[in-house]
């Protein structure tokens, strides 16, 4: 268990939740119930995964939510695409943005899933070797 304001990983997915608030913001009207609030619930569910994994008892149930946060973000993504083929005029530079950062949260959180499942190699003991 372990204090989720300390995880990078979920202060850059709240900042970038905000951001995507602000892009779904833009969206055309007739999106407003679909595309713009699909990419808002996406967005929403990744930093929410990550404080409720820190919050568990162990690394595998971590890794469990830190699984789902990365799926959110791979939503999220492909709503991004969607906007950029549907709305050119819209989307433009913004998207392209949102869909960089949400690509190198992506690796983030891929990476701290590897941490948190690969047990670290057996390290020797200092000051026990016998010579």
């Amino acid at each position: 268990m372990q204090d989720y304001h300390q995880l990078d990983i979920w202060t850059r997915a709240m900042a970038y939740t905000v951001q995507v608030y602000q892009f779904a913001a833009k969206l055309p009207a007739e999106e407003r119930y679909n595309l713009a609030a699909q990419v808002r619930r996406a967005a929403v569910s990744v930093p929410l995964n990550i404080a409720d994994g820190a919050g568990c008892d162990g690394n595998p149930e971590f890794a469990r939510f830190l699984g789902y946060a990365y799926r959110s973000l791979k939503e999220v993504v492909t709503c991004l695409e969607l906007c950029q083929r549907l709305h050119t005029s819209v989307a433009g530079s913004a998207a392209e943005a949102l869909l960089d950062e949400g690509n190198q949260i992506s690796r983030m959180i891929h990476a701290f899933i590897r941490r948190v499942t690969i047990p670290p190699e057996d390290e020797p003991e200092s000051g026990t070797h016998n010579s």
